[in-house]
């Protein structure tokens, strides 16, 4: 007799069958890691170029941050002329370049607001937010800082939280340092018992 090596109409709907779950259980878990691995490298390279701008900053200011501005529009502008531009936004609460109040979260869970009406912000080419927090005219490089610069990475795309796609770096008389650097208080650790704000320098550091 001759025997029939082929597979059965059945034996190929389980095969089918099988492959679709670990599809659908695999799937999700290369998908997150590649988002937060290319949120990270968003984070890398923005946090680059603010602190190039940080030095052409300084540079025209004769070498400081110190007097480089004196609200919020000034600060943003100063660094508005080092990045392409899509738009620029009121003072109160960055309008229209960051996410109402509701629409944001902290690592923890806790819902994030900039209630500030001093923090102007921008949308720039690549469709990141940044909010320029300003905090003093006068500071230097120990206890005292210039402002805030917050940015999210990926502009209203989820997940709008922060230590994921939201990052916070502190502005000092002649440097730019993430959130969680030696600059920072280890209280806000990187972990979902916190509120994610040091995580900005654990992803730079990875």
């Amino acid at each position: 007799m001759k025997k029939n090596l082929g597979f059965t109409l059945a034996e190929t709907l389980i095969v089918i069958a099988i492959i679709g779950i670990i599809a659908s259980i695999v799937t999700p878990m290369l998908f997150g890691t590649t988002s937060d691995a290319e949120l990270k490298s968003k984070w890398k390279k923005i946090y680059g170029d603010l602190s190039q701008a940080t030095q052409l900053v300084m540079h025209n200011n004769g070498g400081s941050i110190s007097g480089a501005f004196t609200d919020g529009n000034s600060f943003r502008n100063a660094y508005s002329n080092h990045f392409n531009i899509i738009k620029f936004c009121k003072i109160s609460d960055a309008e229209g370049c960051w996410k109402p109040h509701g629409e944001w979260y902290f690592l923890n869970g806790t819902t994030g607001a900039i209630n500030d009406t001093n923090r102007p912000g921008l949308i720039i080419n690549n469709g990141s937010f940044i909010v320029f927090y300003f905090v003093s005219n006068t500071c230097n490089n120990s206890t005292s800082s210039c402002g805030a610069i917050i940015i999210d990475v990926n502009g209203s795309k989820k997940p709008n939280m922060v230590g994921k796609d939201i990052f916070y770096t502190r502005l000092f008389n002649n440097v730019l340092t993430p959130y969680g650097s030696d600059r920072e208080d280890s209280m806000h650790l990187c972990d979902t018992d916190h509120f994610g704000h040091n995580c900005s320098a654990q992803y730079l550091y990875d």
